[in-house]
């Protein structure tokens, strides 16, 4: 069962029930995402060390298919949800086929073919550090974002809130819109001592 484990509730999340899985090569924490594509297959992304892969179901979960690499990436979170007007909202590091460097550069991009291609690109927040995004789209249309940033340091929780059009023109232009809004940060930080001294305490 050390996989990327699926599980199916019928009674709105009272209980639950191990459906499938898939085991990637290489492995790192999994964190992956399904997808019910418009033909009724899902699709499961996941994070390795060699980037972000992907498994298909055709039978609602059950079985799936052999792993494959779809995507370059740092091994780190990615997010991804499908969204109000039906295309599909993706969260990553870096360009839609890059393997930055360092956790920075996280952007958002847009499909509307199922994930085959990408459209638009908004640098949610261009700094070294941030990772972890999650989030979801308000009944207005309005997409939140939260990440962190620095975890070991700065210990900061942020957000980002945009639209399906600040995307696809690759800025923070609607009514609203905005980036690297503080969430929390921890309070007296400055008077810690640094990890490297902390940790031998």
């Amino acid at each position: 069962f050390r996989m990327a484990n699926v599980f199916v509730s019928n009674d709105e999340g009272k209980t639950w029930k191990r459906r499938g899985g898939v085991r990637y090569p290489k492995p790192q924490f999994d964190e992956h995402h399904i997808i019910e594509r418009r033909d009724g297959s899902l699709w499961m992304t996941a994070r390795t060390a060699d980037g972000i892969w992907q498994s298909f179901s055709f039978d609602q979960g059950v079985t799936w298919s052999e792993p494959s690499k779809y995507a370059a990436h740092i091994g780190s979170r990615h997010h991804m949800r499908r969204l109000q007007s039906g295309r599909l909202l993706l969260i990553r590091h870096g360009d839609v086929d890059e393997r930055t460097r360092f956790r920075s550069k996280l952007t958002a991009y847009l499909s509307e073919d199922d994930g085959k291609t990408w459209i638009g690109g908004l640098m949610i927040d261009e700094r070294r550090g941030v990772s972890y995004p999650d989030g979801f789209q308000a009944e207005v249309g309005t997409i939140y974002i939260s990440y962190d940033r620095n975890r070991d340091t700065d210990g900061e929780i942020l957000m980002a809130k945009f639209t399906e059009e600040d995307i696809l023109s690759a800025s923070f232009k609607s009514e609203g819109s905005a980036q690297k809004i503080m969430i929390s940060r921890p309070l007296g930080l400055d008077k810690l001592p640094p990890p490297s001294e902390a940790g031998k305490k």
